[in-house]
């Protein structure tokens, strides 16, 4: 049993952890061409984070008994040596090396903070919300230079594409047409609107920059709520329909030019050559056996169908690019995490649709179609996903013992009543 100071409470190693995530919200940037003080800040927070939470998490082998976490410790451990060995093998460029081996790094966040995050009832709720504060965060961001209100200075930020963003969306939108029935009260008046107000954010940046998988995710997932309630009890979906499509009915004039851009792009580039990509990618390590086995390393580059064939270090998808720097061997610990992953978004879904839904897209689109897969927040996603399920087991794990606590209290008095 949890302790009322454990349950409500925030440890120190998280409060490093959400110090970075604000900070990383307001002032970072997903992938910097040119990283520098603000990145050092957010990486220094994430270290004191893992250092307070205890270092040696990572090697734990404890956390065997959930096999996303399993999964996810070979993936790391094998992605921090193999590529990096075959990287300077190869004499890949040094500072490519390091900048591939420090995006990896935060796909290992979960091995050290998701057993900690999970023991705290408080540091979970933050965590949540700090994530979908970083996703409307980011949108403003991108919104405000549309308005003249603030103009970013270089490179392109690549916000409105972020993991945390599209989590947002969908855990907003999930949170929307579940409160919808409950309206007519003042609490769930209030819910509806914040919601709202987040999602018209969040779609206003993705619909500005023409990002076509994170909306489709985003009405995607209402559609599929909207059907399972249906199926389920359809007398309850009446007003949420009638609300729903009186909105839909009212901002589709406005949405016309947005609508227009996207189906603009999508007859010009199709599904951007993603399946080119990754078959470059398998001749590239098709050359010789050794690197179709080990890759080609990190800092490794090759000539990309999917930006004009320019030399890049990076595809848009997790497992080519896990293909391209470890090769088989790297890849298929890759495809085992997200397996691993994907089962465990199952099961979080079963006790609870809209967080199930809110990790799926942010999960599989960065694994098939987004290079977002090298950034803090794709990171961050899959911290929530094993602070999630472990939090499922735990409930699961209650629950059980008080079912065999009741029927061992039966057994009891049927001996009397005998």
């Amino acid at each position: 049993m949890q302790s009322v100071a454990t349950r409500y409470s925030l440890p120190l190693f998280s409060l490093f952890l959400f110090a970075a995530i604000i900070f990383y919200a307001f002032f970072g940037s997903p992938t910097p061409d040119d990283p520098g003080s603000v990145e050092a800040i957010i990486g220094g927070l994430l270290v004191l984070s893992i250092g307070a939470a205890g270092l040696s998490r990572s090697v734990d082998l404890s956390i065997g008994r959930n096999p996303f976490l399993t999964a996810l410790q070979v993936f790391f451990l094998t992605g921090l040596f193999l590529p990096t060995i075959a990287g300077i093998y190869f004499g890949n460029d040094h500072m490519l090396i390091l900048r591939d081996v420090l995006a990896f790094a935060f796909l290992g966040l979960p091995l050290f903070l998701s057993e900690r995050l999970a023991e705290h009832e408080k540091a979970i709720k933050t965590l949540n919300f700090l994530l979908v504060l970083a996703g409307i965060a980011f949108s403003l961001r991108t919104l405000m230079p549309a308005f003249n209100i603030w103009i970013p200075q270089g490179e392109l930020l690549y916000l409105s594409n972020s993991p945390l963003t599209l989590f947002a969306g969908v855990f907003l939108a999930g949170t929307l047409w579940t409160a919808l029935p409950g309206i007519k009260s003042g609490a769930g008046f209030l819910k509806v609107a914040g919601a709202t107000l987040g999602i018209a954010v969040l779609t206003g940046a993705m619909l500005l920059d023409v990002q076509r998988a994170t909306v489709g995710a985003i009405v995607i997932t209402v559609l599929f709520l909207a059907v399972m309630d249906f199926i389920r009890a359809p007398k309850k979906v009446v007003l949420p329909f009638i609300i729903i499509g009186a909105s839909g009915f009212l901002v589709f004039p406005m949405l016309g030019d947005a609508l227009q851009a996207i189906a603009h792009k999508t007859a010009q580039v199709g599904m951007n050559m993603r399946v080119q990509e990754a078959q470059a990618v398998y001749e590239a390590l098709a050359v010789k056996p050794a690197t179709f086995f080990i890759g080609k390393g990190w800092g490794a580059v090759f000539a990309s169908p999917a930006v004009g064939g320019l030399d890049v270090n990076y595809t848009h998808s997790l497992l080519t690019t896990m293909a391209l720097k470890g090769g088989v061997m790297l890849l298929l610990p890759a495809l085992f995490v997200v397996l691993t992953a994907l089962y465990q978004i199952f099961l979080i879904y079963q006790r609870d649709r809209v967080q199930g839904m809110a990790l799926f897209w942010p999960l599989v689109i960065p694994v098939l179609l987004y290079a977002s897969h090298k950034s803090l927040d794709f990171g961050l996603i899959l911290l929530l996903i094993g602070v999630w399920s472990i939090r499922a087991e735990v409930l699961q794990e209650s629950h059980t013992s008080c079912n065999q606590k009741d029927y061992s209290n039966e057994q009891k008095t049927g001996n009397k009543q005998a």
